[in-house]
């Protein structure tokens, strides 16, 4: 019986420590480009373009990298993951975007549509992925909806015909649109209206509020209530954004906030922030950045040493929590088990027999 009980034992603690390698070293497949939360959300007044996002994952290797301008596309900055897995960017134009996760939705891919082109080798197999297309071709929203509408939806990567997230997008003139799937599976295209300063996006679709990953969305209305409460073009500024962005940071074990990103689009100019912590930034010029040719780097590498050693100590910090967490869930179900086999021990009644 003890025997058994060990090998039973075993197996939890096995499988509960598989769960978590799984999770932390899962890679991020094409069919999948967005894999965590998002807030993301922009504003304009007068002469002033802000667009803010923070970035809610738990894997800490985040990256900043180029694409330098050619006679067919624009030169853009992109903030994302390892393997070049883009979660945003901003290019010479001022035109962004970002993105923010969903539960799978039905999108219709439109055969009868122009194919979508295909990245440069290595990764000629791959259709270039419909944000990465447009921040290459367009210079407004204006633009980026014609070119989302121009092609098929199959470089927006559907699995089984679903996808799992929508976009936001956002240009230096001021217009704003998200990007998302309705419930018919068509393209909706939710407009920043002509009465109001901003567009917010998180894990719910605008076009389709069912279709959410938390709605109402507590981040969405704390981000509402604070650019509501912008008035004019001196109270839109970064530092107000950086407020807003810290407002709805994340901080947990599988999701928190990784970086934050503040672009200001008149000016071309990039914000970043380091795993929540916003006492620190770097300030990058995209078309310096551009000049310097193809670059990727980390985005940890830009900050100081003390900076950086907060975020890894926090990291580490959750990593041993998660531990504690599996050590005492597991204890426990070892303990009910053991309880539960004294109880049948006893139940157990031996027969006399004269």
């Amino acid at each position: 019986m003890k025997k058994k009980l060990h090998i039973l034992i075993g197996i939890i603690v096995l499988f509960s420590i598989g769960i978590v390698v799984a999770k932390i070293t899962k890679r991020h497949s094409v069919t999948e480009p967005v894999p965590g939360s998002c807030t993301i959300f922009s504003a304009s007044i007068g002469d002033k373009v802000l667009f803010g996002n923070n970035e809610d994952f738990y894997k800490p290797k985040t990256y900043l990298w180029t694409e330098p301008a050619t006679d067919e596309n624009y030169g853009c900055v992109y903030l994302g993951f390892k393997d070049y897995s883009h979660q945003g960017g901003i290019n010479e134009e001022g035109l962004c975007f970002d993105a923010n996760a969903l539960p799978e939705s039905k999108i219709n891919t439109h055969s009868e549509l122009k194919t979508p082109p295909v990245y440069q080798p290595p990764y000629e197999n791959y259709m270039i992925w419909a944000p990465v297309l447009i921040l290459r071709k367009a210079a407004t929203v204006e633009e980026a909806i014609e070119i989302a509408n121009k092609y098929q939806r199959k470089n927006w990567y559907p699995n089984s015909e679903n996808i799992s997230y929508q976009l936001n997008f956002a240009d230096a003139k001021g217009d704003a649109v998200v990007i998302s799937v309705d419930e018919n599976g068509e393209l909706a295209f939710t407009r920043k209206k002509k009465d109001e300063n901003y567009l917010i996006s998180t894990n719910y679709n605008k076009a389709n509020p069912e279709n959410a990953l938390e709605y109402p969305c507590e981040r969405y209305t704390i981000a509402d209530e604070m650019l509501g409460a912008i008035s004019s073009e001196n109270e839109l500024t970064v530092d107000y954004f950086k407020s807003i962005l810290y407002a709805v940071h994340e901080e947990g074990i599988f999701n928190t906030t990784l970086y934050s990103n503040i672009f200001d689009l008149k000016n071309g100019i990039i914000y970043l922030y380091h795993w929540h912590q916003f006492d620190e930034v770097v300030v990058l010029k995209v078309d310096e950045e551009l000049a310097k040719g193809k670059i990727n780097v980390k985005i940890k590498d830009l900050f100081s040493q003390e900076t950086v050693g907060s975020a890894s100590r926090e990291y580490i910090g959750s990593i041993v929590l998660l531990c504690l967490i599996i050590i005492i869930g597991t204890g426990s179900m070892i303990a009910a088990i053991q309880f539960i086999a004294k109880r049948k021990r006893k139940a157990v009644v031996p027969k006399y027999y004269e």
